[in-house]
Parts: structure tokens; C-alpha cells; sequence
């Protein structure tokens, strides 16, 4: 039974003769799909004939405010800052109250004896920055009294005429955290606490200026007056206090006896307000004070909320600390470059590429999460400012200030804003991560595809004048430097890909991540006839989450046309199965292969703790070589209907008390002792009523053979006389076999079988499962000596028709089959070197040659049908099939080729079969007919003997159904036809 309309026929027929209590073969075979032809399937083919879409360019529309998706952040549990802390630790079991916690815990940074034995830290606090950061934030909500130790109130002192220059430690001393800084400088709305560095107690150098003021001092409030100024011209909130001014502590070097080597900013401190915190040491004057200024607009997102308190609480205290720093770090770096872009003020040399110092380590590692944190003061969120570099220049340059408005309107984490703004713009940031890590790998300016859509490639590169910076920071290090495709770039996996290359990578990527491949043509293989090509499939598999792309360049400095990297020539995307064809690769041809995982994780700590394996699959195929003839004009001379063995199988119908009396499928396989056994799949089984009707009690079993001898059927089948069941037992519950083509093979019948299988209760329920490959002693036909797995991968049911080797002529047995779709049915095309189909190695034809992955194999032919044949003629192969480009069609059509894989050409109709349809000649709707082949032992020269398939879609259970009343539908017919 080889027709899904059919499958509801054949539920009803089942289920009937189980509910009449007849010998129902649901006893023999459990849940059995009976009569009908696999005329219309559920599979949807692929189409390889169509042109590969590469996918859309996004394209940004104005900005529209768009419903945000609910924060996915859930609160936090208390901070963990180490056995030896007690103070926050009694406060979160409720017994300090949040002022005594604010008033221990900065007693305890500035003098630990001050606080009580029993709450003093019995050792090293761990994250001392995260702590003072998190005391900041209960201070906000504390009494003044309690707060005054951590955000105390600090004027800036009266300027002096300029005449008379500055002195700035002139003021009187002033203690914070637990140090007195005996110096203040004031421009603006900014000061700075500081001490000069003397006698061997740190501070900032004593080089003074003219002026009077330190010159370290002095860079750092001009570059806080220069950032300041291009923040708020590019949209980012300040707010002006009188008596309040933001405030620059430089000379923090450690927190309850830990060392700080890093800067940060307190969210709540001098003034009531975020504070930067620098450690002595520091002597990037000019850059320092842009970054940290950023950090202190972040905060000013927190302030505009009722809920910012809390929230900053769960941000300091768990694992989304890490998330937001990520993008704080990324941005801040963004920014830092963008003041000395917008305005090219330089003060210090050199420190306007500091910004850039480590994009090592976010290209080094292109497989770590999008959103990889490494800790406070390291790791490759400072390096990520590529990504919001990159989302201004593609989108709109207040991209990022739109992800901190998210934030702060939306309590969104970092990755929740980007996807949220990005929606505002129309965009689906996952689509946008394909092209962001092939412009990190082109590091330039993107250059414009072919007409017409010239900017399709708009997406793939940076318009950054500084790239020349990120490359050079790139250079001479491990597994980003230079090499033979050209400059330093992020690290990739390189391979000499020779013609005949079959291999498959494994990598593991985090949430975001990418995976770079340069496959290189080698010089002279592949091959002589086309300037030593091949062809390289590299198949990504078909994944929802990844994206992928390959890049057709040459090396830097190569001969030759073809674009040199990083100009962009060819870009090549995966069709619907995920398989991306590079044609005429050669020498010297790079194909780079850009894949990235596009799930993302809202959390860092989870995104890289999250490895995922991805298969990639490449291999080097030579193009293929047909055999040449002239192929015969092919036309039809006569046609033969109700031919032998038809009347044989009507006469044994009618006679036999327990065998076969109708089945469809109707392959033939010629034994050496001359008996002829006939594969057969959904089988009715005898006696028939002496009125020559069927019993509605009579079994069906799912395959069977009829095995011919002279004159003589005998049917094959599994069980006993009295309760049948299927020759080929099925494999489990559920499940059953229908029947492919055989042949002979190592002095066996091999028998190909395609398992079916059901997934719920209803009629349509129902799908292919694999294909498996049986072996027969003819000495025993009835049992199978072995029962192999066969490629099923491509979910393509393989066997419709078999070519044996020894009538191939090349010694391959060609193994066909259908990639299955209600019409339009497609053509698969395997071959094996000699017959064994179990243990030899298949190959696949492809139309760029043959490959060893089955998931690479390509159709061929549409408008073949389920089972059809290739048969040897006259030099040449012969195709002959139901024509399936029209549902219920009766039409059989013939092709020939020169070679058993095709093209199969020259489209003949050879006959219309007349039974099916309600003018068909049972003048009935129900009947259908289907699945056409041809017998070559019953063949010769060139007349040809043909069988068909005919069934009915009458679902009735009932003496006057179709298959009660009629026995005679549901049996092959047969015809000679004789072509000129």
C-alpha cells in the first residue's frame, strides 16, 4: 500500500474487519496500513534546481518605541561575598538593619576595629569593588546619618584668579575611604581629590604645568570637560547640581586591605551621586577619565525608576552583575573612542587607541558567548565595543544610548535592550549576528556586491577608519596573526581542502558565538579538463539557531581575477537542506566559511557556560562524467494490454484457499534456477467467496513474495495459513514494512524495505521511518537470513527501482529513490561498487558529482513516481514512471539517458492507464492507479513487459465495498509495449 489517501481506506477496512471479529490481520501484523499506491506523500522535496536566496539585507526603518517582552531577570538571592564577610550577611537574615549594615560595613573599610568582633570580616572579602559597590547602593536608601561615610557632601574650592595659577592643595584636607587627600582641582562641574606623589607616598606625578596644576590632574579635567560635552551631544544624561559636582577620587588603592587595580565607578558616593574611584598608578590621563565618565552616565539610567534600587541591588549582588557589566564595558569603550572621533583632541599620543587594546581577546576566542564577561577589570567585554561599533554604524548612531533607555525604562539585562531597540527599528538582531562576525573576520569597509542589489553586502564590513588599529593589535599573536589568506584577523581554522577531501569539523561554539573555516584549493588536484576543479560541499546541516555563509576570495597578493581578501567577490548561502555549493573550486580559491550560533542567553555567566557542538561536513567532489551515445529517437510502436503473468495471477486468485489474491508494488527479481519471485507490499490474502467476492474477514498483511514457477504461484508470508502475518516482520509496535525493488547478491536475494511508522491514533498519522535491506537464501525464501540498516538520513525511501550491477555496465548497482511530496515527486539517485548493498559504500549523485553524504544528494527528475524502473536499452537506460506532475494522473511516460543516472531526457508517453477516476473504465471516483515499472526478466530487445497498480479509496466496510464486491481492483495489470 503505497497511497496516503489510500491510508484512510485502509484504517476503515482494518478496523472493520477487527470489529467483525474475522480473522482481522491486525492479529498477524499490528496496526497495518492497507491497499493503495504511493501516489501522494507528506514529505515536501527540496528544490535544488532553484537559485540559492541569500537572506535579506536588514534594512532599518525609522525608530518606533515597540512593546517590550517582559525582563526575564528574576531577583536575586543575597550576595555571596565569602565565608570571612558577616556584616552583609547578618543584614540579609534580617539582624542588622540596613543603616547598621551601611554604618558597619564602610566602618569596616575605612577601620575594621571600629566595628564589633563578632561582625568584623574574619579574612579577605572576595570582590571587594563589588562589595564597596553594593554598600553604595544600600547607602542610597539609608539615613544620611548612616550614608554620610560613603556619600558625604564635597564642594570644589574657589578658583583662583589666573593670573595667579592654581593651588589646588591649598584646601583643607578632606578624608574618604579611609584616605585623606590633601589636594582638590575643580573645572566645571567636576573635581578631582588627589595627592601629589612625594617622598615615596604615592599619588599623581609632581610634572606641573605653568599653570600651577599638576599636569596629570590637568589632563584629566580636560578630558572630562571634552567627553562631558560630546556625551550630551550625542543624547546621554548629566545632570547639572549646584554645590554637587561629579567627582574624580584618584588614589584608592585598596578596600579592606585589598588591593585596587583598577578603576571603577561607585553608583552611589560623593554628592549622592555615581563616583569614579581610581587607584594610584594610573597614567592614562587623557583616556581613563572618557571611560569612566561613561560608567557614570550608565548610572543615570538607574535613577529615573522606581524600581532602580532594587534592581541595582540584583546587579551588584548575582550573576547578572557580570550581564550588565558586559555591555557597560563594551559601551564605555565605544565611547571613549567616539570623543576622539567626534572631536580629534589628542592631548596625550597614543591614548586615543587605547579604546582598542584588547580586541585580541574578543577575536581570539570568536567562539565565546556574544556576551562573554571575564571579571572585573579584565576579560573580553573590553573588547566587545566591536559589537556596539558595529550596531551604530549598521543601524543608527543612538543605537546604544537606546539600549540604556531600555534598561532603564524596561528593567531589561544588556542582550534584552539590544533586541528590543533592534526591534524598534524593524530588525531581528539574531538576523544581524551572521553579518557582524564576517565584518570582525573582513575587518574593512564593505564593498558593494553585483547589481542590482548593491548593497547587499553593506552588513559585512566596518566604515571605521580605525580597522588599520584592530588588525595591527592583532598581529604576532597566537592564532590571529597573518597568514596565507592574508592580514592578521580573528583566529579561524585553516585547511588544504585537495580534491577527494572528505572530512567533518566539530565545533563547539557558546550562545552567540562564531566558528571561522578557510578551506584552500590545492594547486594541480582536482580535476585537468577544468583547470583542475572540483566542487566542495561543505553541508552546516539545516539548524534553526545557526547562520551561516561562505566567503569566495584569493589570498592577498595572489594571480589571477578573483577578488583578494578582505574585498568580497562571491558570497554563497546554504540552500533548504543546508548545504552550500562551491563550484569550480581551484587553486588558488579560498572559501571561507562564517557560521555562528544565534541563541542567545540574557545571562553571561549562563551564555558561556552553554557549549554546543555543530557538525560541519565538507567534501571535494570531482564533476561528474557521462557516458556518451547517440541516444535513439524514443517513440512508441505498440501497446499490449492484459498480457501474462496477468491472467496467472487472476486464475491463482480465484483458486487459492490461503495466499495472495491481490497486493500492489509488483516487483520481479529472477532467481538462477529460473522461478521468478514477485515482491509484493499490502498483500489480501485468500480464500475469496465461492461467488468470487472477499470476505470482510479476510487478512491483510503488509509485504509478502509470490514466487513463480512455470505456470505455478506459491505465496510467501509470515504466521501460519490460519493467521498470516508479513514475511518481513515489522521491528516493533506500530511499525511495518513496505516493499522496495531486489536483486540478486553474493547468491542471495536482497530485498530493499522501507519502514513505516505510526505517531498517533489518526489516519494520516503516520510517516516513514528508515530504510533497511534484507538477505534471502533461495534455499529458504520465507525468513530472512539478515536484516540491515540502510542510509536513511535524507528521510529519502530508497529502492523505488534497482539497476544491478550486472546490467549497469560499470559495475555499480544504482540504487533510486523518491524524495516524496503529494506531486511533483522528485528523483534520488545512489549507486554501490559491486551488489552488496549492506556493506558496500554508497554514493550519491549530485549535479556537481558524487558525494558519500546521503544529505548532500540533490533530486534529479521531477514528476517520477513512488516506484518506477531503469532498465538497459539498446546502449542506452530506459526510465519508465507514472507521470506524478498531476495528481491521480494515468499517465506513464518514458525518459532515456546514456548513463544509469541520467539525464534522463526525451519525455514519451507510452500508455494511459484507463482504469482510475469516475470516467475511468470502472466508471469510479474511488479508483486510482499508480506506481509503474517495468519486468526485464519478461523483457527483450525492444519490446518491454510493464506492470501497474490499482486500488480503491472506498473506505466501506461492507460486502458491496469496492474491495469486497471486487477483488479484481486491487491486483497489478500488465502490458507489452514495443518502442521504435
Amino acid at each position: 500500500m503505497r497511497n496516503a489517501l489510500a491510508m484512510l481506506s485502509a484504517t476503515v477496512v482494518l478496523a472493520g474487519a477487527v470489529m467483525s471479529g474475522g480473522s482481522a490481520q491486525a492479529a498477524s501484523d499490528p496496526d497495518p496500513v492497507p491497499a493503495g499506491g504511493r501516489v501522494v506523500g507528506a514529505v515536501t522535496p527540496s528544490d535544488t534546481t532553484s537559485r540559492v536566496t541569500p537572506p535579506p539585507v536588514p534594512r532599518p526603518k525609522p525608530f518606533k518605541e515597540t512593546k517590550p517582552v517582559a525582563a526575564t531577570g528574576k531577583p536575586a538571592p543575597p550576595p555571596d561575598f565569602g565565608p570571612e564577610e558577616r556584616i552583609l550577611a547578618a543584614y540579609h537574615r534580617g539582624e542588622l538593619s540596613r543603616d547598621d549594615a551601611v554604618r558597619y560595613g564602610l566602618g569596616a573599610v575605612r577601620s575594621p576595629r571600629s566595628v564589633p568582633a563578632h561582625l568584623r570580616p574574619a579574612g579577605a572579602i572576595r570582590d571587594p569593588q563589588r562589595y564597596l559597590a553594593y554598600l553604595s547602593m544600600l547607602a542610597a536608601t539609608a539615613s544620611p546619618a548612616a550614608a554620610a561615610t560613603i556619600a558625604p557632601d564635597v564642594a570644589a574650592p574657589a578658583l583662583a584668579p589666573a593670573a595667579a595659577g592654581y593651588d589646588d592643595c591649598a584646601a583643607e584636607p578632606y578624608d574618604y575611604l579611609g584616605v585623606t587627600y590633601r589636594c582638590r582641582a575643580t573645572a566645571g562641574e567636576f573635581l578631582i581629590l588627589y595627592n601629589i606623589a612625594s617622598g615615596g607616598s604615592p599619588g599623581v606625578p609632581a610634572n606641573y604645568n605653568p599653570n600651577g596644576r599638576v599636569q596629570g590632574v590637568q589632563h584629566m579635567l580636560n578630558s572630562l570637560s571634552v567627553a562631558v560635552s560630546e556625551y550630551r551631544k550625542m543624547g546621554y544624561p548629566l545632570p547639572v547640581r549646584a554645590d554637587k559636582p561629579w567627582v574624580l577620587v584618584y588614589g584608592v588603592d585598596d578596600i579592606m586591605g585589598f588591593d585596587i587595580v583598577a578603576p571603577f565607578v561607585l553608583p552611589f558616593g560623593l554628592n549622592q551621586q555615581a563616583t569614579i574611584l581610581v587607584p594610584n598608578g594610573q597614567t592614562d590621563w587623557d583616556y581613563l577619565p572618557r571611560h569612566e565618565l561613561f560608567h557614570v552616565m550608565q548610572y543615570q539610567y538607574w535613577d529615573k525608576s522606581d524600581i532602580a534600587v532594587d534592581f541595582v541591588f540584583n546587579y551588584v549582588g548575582s550573576k547578572e552583575f557580570g550581564s550588565m557589566n558586559w555591555w557597560m564595558e563594551a559601551t564605555a569603550e565605544w565611547a571613549a573612542h567616539q570623543t576622539y572621533t567626534r572631536y580629534p583632541y589628542v592631548p596625550v599620543p597614543g591614548e586615543e587607541e587605547l579604546y582598542a587594546r584588547n580586541v585580541y581577546d574578543v577575536l581570539s576566542m570568536p567562539g565565546s558567548a556574544l556576551n562573554s564577561w571575564g571579571g572585573l577589570s579584565e576579560g573580553p567585554q573590553y573588547g566587545a565595543f566591536l559589537l556596539p561599533t558595529y550596531l551604530t554604524e549598521q543601524v543608527d548612531p543612538s543605537f546604544v544610548r537606546r539600549t540604556w533607555e531600555s534598561v532603564r525604562d524596561h528593567d531589561h539585562l544588556p542582550i534584552e535592550a539590544i533586541r528590543h531597540v533592534a526591534q524598534g527599528y524593524g530588525l531581528n538582531f539574531k538576523d544581524m549576528l551572521l553579518g557582524y562576525h564576517i565584518a570582525n573576520y573582513r575587518l574593512a569597509k564593505a564593498n558593494a556586491a553585483p547589481a542590482p542589489t548593491v548593497d547587499a553586502w553593506r552588513s559585512y564590513g566596518y566604515t571605521d577608519a580605525d580597522t588599520r588599529l584592530w588588525r595591527v593589535n592583532l598581529s604576532a599573536l597566537n592564532g590571529t596573526s597573518s597568514d596565507v589568506l592574508g592580514g592578521a584577523r580573528p583566529a579561524r581554522k585553516s585547511h588544504a581542502t585537495p580534491a577527494g577531501t572528505r572530512v567533518e569539523y566539530q565545533d563547539i561554539l557558546r550562545k552567540g558565538g562564531a566558528v571561522y573555516h578557510d578551506f584552500r584549493a590545492v594547486k594541480s588536484s582536482g580535476d585537468p579538463a577544468c583547470g583542475y576543479c572540483s566542487t566542495l560541499l561543505i553541508d552546516t546541516s539545516k539548524d534553526t539557531n545557526r547562520s551561516t555563509a561562505v566567503i569566495i576570495w584569493s589570498p592577498t597578493g595572489s594571480t589571477g581575477t578573483l577578488a583578494k581578501y578582505p574585498s568580497i567577490q562571491t558570497m554563497l548561502y546554504p540552500d533548504a537542506g543546508g548545504l552550500i555549493t562551491v563550484p569550480n573550486f581551484a587553486y588558488p580559491v579560498v572559501a571561507t566559511l562564517v557560521s555562528t550560533w544565534t541563541e542567545l542567553d540574557i545571562h553571561s555567566a549562563d551564555a558561556d557556560n552553554s557549549p554546543k557542538t555543530f557538525s560541519t561536513h565538507v567534501e571535494s567532489v570531482l564533476p561528474l562524467t557521462g557516458r556518451s551515445c547517440v541516444l535513439r529517437p524514443l517513440s512508441v510502436r505498440s501497446v499490449e494490454t492484459t498480457v501474462e503473468p496477468e491472467g496467472t495471477f487472476n486464475r491463482y486468485a480465484a483458486s487459492t484457499r490461503d495466499g495472495w489474491t491481490g497486493g500492489d508494488s509488483t516487483y520481479s527479481v529472477k532467481l538462477p534456477d529460473g522461478r521468478i519471485v514477485w515482491l509484493f507490499s499490502d498483500t489480501w490474502m485468500g480464500p475469496l467467496n465461492g461467488d468470487g467476492t472477499r470476505p470482510v474477514s479476510a487478512p491483510l498483511v503488509n509485504n509478502t513474495f509470490v514466487v513463480q514457477s512455470g505456470g505455478t504461484l506459491t505465496t510467501y508470508q509470515g504466521g501460519t495459513a490460519g493467521a498470516p502475518r508479513a514475511l518481513m516482520p515489522p521491528s516493533g509496535p506500530g511499525k511495518w514494512y513496505w516493499v522496495g525493488d531486489g536483486h540478486l547478491s553474493g547468491g542471495q536475494l536482497q530485498v530493499v524495505y522501507q519502514e513505516y511508522e505510526r505517531f498517533g491514533s489518526g489516519a494520516w498519522d503516520w510517516r516513514f521511518n528508515r530504510n533497511v535491506v534484507a538477505n534471502f537464501a533461495l534455499s529458504n525464501l520465507r525468513t530472512p537470513v539478515s536484516v540491515r540498516q540502510l542510509p536513511s538520513a535524507s528521510g529519502v525511501a530508497w529502492g523505488s527501482a534497482l539497476l544491478p550491477a550486472s546490467r549497469s555496465g560499470d559495475g555499480y548497482t544504482y540504487v533510486y529513490g523518491v524524495d516524496d511530496s503529494p506531486i511533483n515527486k522528485q528523483m534520488r539517485i545512489a549507486r554501490v561498487y559491486g551488489s552488496d548493498l549492506a556493506t558496500g559504500t554508497w554514493q550519491y549523485h549530485t549535479p556537481w558529482g558524487w558525494t558519500f553524504r546521503e544529505q548532500n544528494s540533490r533530486n534529479l527528475l521531477t514528476g517520477i513516481a513512488n516506484e518506477y524502473s531503469v532498465t538497459p536499452w539498446g546502449g542506452q537506460f530506459l526510465l519508465l514512471s507514472q507521470d506524478s506532475t498531476q495528481a491521480f494522473s494515468g499517465q506513464i511516460n518514458a525518459w532515456t539517458s546514456c548513463s544509469p543516472y541520467g539525464p534522463f531526457t526525451q519525455k514519451t508517453p507510452v500508455y494511459r492507464m484507463p482504469e482510475p477516476g469516475p470516467y475511468g473504465s470502472y466508471w469510479n471516483p474511488n479508483v486510482i492507479s499508480y506506481n509503474a515499472h517495468v519486468h526485464a526478466a519478461f523483457s527483450s530487445g525492444d519490446t518491454f513487459i510493464a506492470s501497474y497498480n490499482v486500488n480503491s479509496m472506498d473506505t466501506r466496510i461492507s460486502p458491496d465495498a469496492d474491495h469486497y464486491r471486487d477483488p479484481g481492483i486491487y491486483r497489478p495489470r500488465f502490458f507489452r509495449f514495443t518502442l521504435g
